[in-house]
């Protein structure tokens, strides 16, 4: 059999390569980390090598024509169902990996039994780096006869993500003070749709007297969108065109336990537009500020927000748009690293249904797939 190398920027790249050139039934013979000298010389770039032959029965290839008497439609289906099977072919020489010792470059000494877990964490979009480190965890916990208990592992790797989640407590009204709570985040988050969320919750659910402000006149309809959600909840609604018009709101909305204040979206790169969001917050001084994120952005897009936005002081992240989400692994990596608790999360458009308060456990089986929103 001869053997080619593939090689690509992650390990779940190079065996798509592997599957695409050599089928679902190729065999793995080595894989390995190497540098790349850049052009002229400037730095190196980390690589994942893959040696693999073609499996015993070759790749399997769709034929040039239908045969005759079978439809286009037919054959498509032949062909998924194909491409299905190989897909399970790849996940079985995945797990069959460091069985055979053909992982130790990337994982020494990891248990056989955790090499599906890691493969099973690179589906649901958790960094390379970080599912090695979870993994590694998940081997240092258990005793070697424990990692033989898929349910043993699946714990243990769910408490090392929940370890990665801060959880903030849901918003409440405080007897005798009028709280202030503003949502800030990039643009199409979901922020005017989550504020409206939280109003019916807190009125319908708590009893609560909440006040909106919106400061988003840049959008077209967004003051019509929030005073919408304002008349069919019975909530006053005051509208802010400069910093020095934020009292004059907070005093036109009367007597009310807790003010939410939507802001309009800005984009991370514009440090203008959120120095001048924070203007607006600095007049109207609010209790808790929340940068809303949503579940659908990369990662590094995540993390840029988190920076940039931390010249508003937002002391707590709401996670929106879970169920549009192909994987939330990047989500994982973000909370991790952005020293900020999570205080809700929305699974939906309807409103008020689909927000809930964040709780770790639910966020870790999300994160991990054992949950579907």
């Amino acid at each position: 059999m001869s053997a080619r190398t593939f090689r690509a920027a992650t390990m779940k790249q190079a065996l798509a390569r592997v599957r695409r050139d050599l089928g679902g039934d190729a065999v793995i013979l080595d894989t390995r980390e190497v540098r790349r000298r850049r052009l002229f010389g400037l730095g190196a770039r980390e690589l994942i090598e893959v040696t693999a032959s073609r499996g015993p029965h070759g790749p399997v290839t769709a034929p040039a024509q239908p045969p005759e008497g079978v439809s286009a439609a037919m054959t498509s289906g032949a062909l998924h169902a194909q491409f299905g099977e190989q897909l399970s072919r790849l996940h079985a020489m995945v797990e069959d990996l460091s069985r055979h010792g053909r992982i130790d470059h990337l994982l020494p000494d990891l248990p056989g039994e955790l090499v599906s877990a890691y493969a099973q964490l690179l589906d649901d979009e958790v960094p390379e780096i970080l599912a090695r480190r979870l993994v590694r965890h998940v081997a240092d916990v258990l005793e070697p006869e424990q990692v033989h208990r898929p349910e043993l592992v699946s714990d243990t790797l769910r408490n090392a993500v929940e370890s990665y989640i801060a959880i903030a407590p849901p918003i409440a009204a405080v007897p005798g003070a009028r709280r202030v709570i503003a949502l800030v985040g990039p643009t199409g988050v979901g922020k005017t749709t989550t504020v409206a969320k939280l109003a019916a919750t807190f009125k319908l659910a708590h009893g609560y007297r909440p006040g909106l402000v919106t400061v988003d006149t840049y959008r077209i309809a967004a003051v019509e969108q929030l005073r919408t959600y304002a008349e069919i909840i019975d909530l006053p609604l005051s509208v802010v065109n400069a910093p020095s018009e934020m009292r004059r709101a907070f005093d036109e909305l009367g007597e009310v336990d807790m003010v939410l204040i939507d802001t309009a979206g800005r984009s991370p790169r514009d440090e203008v537009k959120i120095r001048e969001l924070a203007d607006f917050l600095a007049e109207a001084r609010p209790d808790e500020v929340h940068l809303v994120l949503s579940a659908v952005a990369a990662e590094r897009s995540l993390r840029a927000a988190v920076e940039r936005f931390a010249v508003v002081c937002a002391d707590r992240l709401i996670l929106t748009k879970l169920d549009e989400a192909d994987g939330l692994g990047g989500v994982l990596t973000v909370l991790g690293q952005a020293d900020r608790p999570v205080s809700y999360i929305t699974t939906g458009q309807a409103v008020p249904d689909d927000i809930e308060p964040a709780a770790r456990t639910r966020l870790a089986r999300l994160i991990l797939g054992l949950e579907v929103v």
